[in-house]
């Protein structure tokens, strides 16, 4: 799918080379977040920590999610202009409108 969801799924998108944008939820946990983050080292695909878990997990239809990895080009842009946009918008970086 173009979306892959929770800690053990982004990691395996990002080695596969699969991920082309990373969220973490501003609520994960620093283990969470510390694997994923050095999964990412090197790669050049961009990551934003954005939202909480339940807003994430809720825009994917589950209860909550720490961590989504998105797959699809066109999919990957369109939200990391919605976000950026979000983020300027707010100015801040908790996020939250996007995935309401």
């Amino acid at each position: 799918g173009a979306v892959q969801t929770g800690e053990e799924l982004v990691i395996k998108a990002i080695r596969r080379k699969k991920a082309r944008l990373v969220i973490i939820a501003n609520d994960a946990s620093m283990n969470t977040r510390g694997k994923i983050e050095h999964a990412l080292k090197g790669t050049g695909i961009p990551m934003f920590l954005f939202g909480d878990k339940e807003k994430l997990g809720h825009a994917l239809g589950k209860p909550f999610f720490s961590a989504i990895a998105i797959t699809d080009n066109g999919f990957s842009e369109r939200v990391k202009e919605m976000i950026e946009e979000t983020m300027n918008y707010n100015k801040s970086l908790h996020g939250g409108d996007l995935f309401e």
